[in-house]
């Protein structure tokens, strides 16, 4: 549910979400699944662990372990939930995860800037319209895109995952996640020049306060707080940032540390088969929605029910997260283009 700038609030008493932190309320470190072997299917060998930060786009990760389709494929999986994706990729460096799923930016960003030599495992979470938005309070003098540039606007974001600038960029305020990637190729789009708006990261629950204390004009974030913002304050929707040329975008992949990819192919394999038959099941809302309760602290059924879903691809698109790795570069934000080809792996 989207609201017009009509100058319609929804009454409190309508739905109430609680606050959502980024943390696992059943599925928290060391959720652990031993696996058997399955037949006719490709079997990995010996444990893996997945590194994640909390949010809808890891629902079929939890649909594969609650459906048994890891350890039908031979798999012994453990999920393991941090805070950052820094956190994440630390992870992987030190042999704590195999694999990490998160924003396409961060994981990106590093393989670009030589930090840790990656492969791209799978695609994860892709954008649809009104999934990432760019949203004010309904007595907000900004109803258009170009008024976020006409009064200097400053917007509240995604914490960083990446730097805004990399050695030699010329390009001012490059983004720095894909919340902001995506909200400044639409903004362009309409005119409106990305150095003229004011980023200020920070964490979902703090975007929402800054915006009803009138510490901030807008706020640019993904669903739940898209739908927490509407319910809580009455927000609407400025900009959606998945729409024209980001519309489809991907979100977050899954990645392993080369070495691990190319030492494990047929591990890495398997999990790729299980995974995508679990990206394929939640094409249907039912089993993301049976998922989201236990992902997100604070959610309830009939709010897992109201959010605006991305899709889960069942299989990589190459071409579509090149798109990404392109962006990256045009904007500034990596210094040397990416070639995501050279990133995947043998399916």
């Amino acid at each position: 549910m989207r609201l017009a700038r009509t100058g319609v609030r929804i009454s409190p008493a309508a739905l109430r979400i609680v606050p959502v932190a980024l943390s696992v309320a059943v599925l928290t470190a060391g959720c652990h699944v031993p696996g058997t072997g399955g037949s006719g299917l490709a079997s990995g060998s010996g444990p893996i662990t997945v590194a994640y930060v909390a949010g809808i786009d890891n629902a079929p990760l939890l649909v594969g372990i609650h459906d048994g389709l890891f350890r039908q494929h031979g798999l012994d999986v453990t999920v393991t939930s941090y805070a950052t994706l820094g956190d994440e990729v630390q992870a992987l460096a030190k042999g704590q995860a195999q694999i990490a799923v998160g924003d396409y930016t961060g994981f990106l960003y590093e393989q670009a800037t030589g930090h840790f030599p990656l492969k791209l495992i799978a695609d994860g979470y892709d954008a649809t319209s009104n999934s990432v938005a760019i949203l004010t309070l309904s007595s907000s003098t900004i109803t258009t895109p170009q008024a976020l540039q006409n009064q200097s606007a400053v917007v509240a974001t995604p914490p960083q995952v990446a730097p805004q600038s990399t050695p030699g960029s010329s390009v001012p305020n490059v983004p720095y996640n894909m919340a902001t990637l995506a909200a400044e190729e639409v903004l362009q789009n309409d005119g409106v020049s990305p150095s003229s708006v004011t980023w200020k990261p920070m964490s979902a629950q703090d975007e929402i306060t800054e915006l009803r204390d009138g510490q901030v004009n807008a706020i640019l974030t993904t669903e739940p707080y898209i739908l927490q913002a509407e319910e809580q304050l009455g927000a609407v929707e400025v900009v959606d940032a998945s729409s024209g040329v980001t519309s489809g975008l991907p979100m977050s992949g899954y990645f392993s540390l080369a070495s691990y990819a190319q030492a494990n192919p047929s591990t890495v394999q398997a999990f790729q088969q299980a995974l995508d038959q679990a990206q394929s099941d939640c094409a249907q809302r039912g089993p993301v929605e049976t998922e989201l309760p236990q992902l997100i602290t604070g959610m309830t059924s009939d709010e897992a029910a109201l959010v605006t879903l991305g899709t889960y691809p069942a299989s990589l698109n190459v071409g579509q997260v090149q798109r990404v790795a392109s962006l990256m570069y045009d904007s500034g934000m990596i210094s040397s283009p990416i070639s995501v080809q050279n990133l995947t792996t043998s399916p």
